[in-house]
């Protein structure tokens, strides 16, 4: 039973949300009986747009991401997250696979699209920032703040998070970067723009992604 209170001398809409969780779950339910009860109160009531999902997870109106997505599996278990590195100088492109150890990932598994994590830690001075763009330059993500030598700047997309030594920054433009399924580009700038006649500058890049499948949840939508 389904109980809301309602201020007597109020007009109000509530929206309820309930789990429906039979008693005997080997038996399948071939009617639901859906019953308003009002209790002292005055004036009109109304039922309206009632809307049942399968799931064990209250959802509202649309499917819960919990039942969409797991982990990928690997040789039956859940997949670790996995981490990459590079470094770079001046100008370069990244090649990151998000499938999984493919000799223990099952062909035609349906891999999501999922973030990306890049942690820049800056081995010389860097003038003018950061760029990370997406395989065609698409999609720029610009952090233009010189580093020193040494200083760490994270880019979590898993966290919605910009970091420089530590500490949150909102000094960056563009989107936060997602990666497809199966071997993604990424371009990596060290931008000197504006200074010219530098050597190169040169940085350690750490990737990190947690791979993800569709669940039973995702694979009826």
């Amino acid at each position: 039973m389904l109980q809301r209170y309602v201020s007597p001398l109020s007009s109000s809409m509530e929206r309820v949300f309930k789990v429906i969780r039979p008693q005997e779950k080997e038996k399948s339910i071939t009617r639901i009986d859906v019953r308003a009860v009002v209790q002292d109160a005055t004036g009109t009531v109304n039922l309206t747009d009632l809307m049942l999902q399968d799931g064990a997870q209250v959802t509202g109106h649309v499917p819960a991401t919990r039942e969409m997505l797991m982990k990928l599996r690997e040789d039956g278990q859940p997949a670790a997250p996995k981490h990459f590195n590079a470094l770079v100088r001046g100008c370069q492109t990244l090649i990151i696979p998000n499938r999984g150890a493919y000799w223990s990932v099952p062909i035609g598994t349906p891999v999501v699209t999922t973030a990306i994590d890049f942690t820049v830690l800056a081995r010389t001075s860097v003038p003018a920032g950061i760029r990370f763009s997406h395989g065609y330059r698409t999609r720029q993500l610009l952090y233009d703040n010189a580093l020193a030598s040494g200083d760490v700047v994270e880019f979590l997309a898993s966290r919605y998070r910009v970091t420089h030594n530590s500490v949150p920054t909102r000094h960056y433009a563009g989107v936060h970067h997602q990666i497809a399924a199966g071997n993604s580009r990424f371009n990596v700038d060290l931008v000197t723009e504006g200074v010219p006649g530098r050597p190169q500058p040169a940085a350690r890049v750490l990737i990190e992604i947690q791979e993800w499948e569709l669940a039973g949840g995702g694979k009826r939508l």
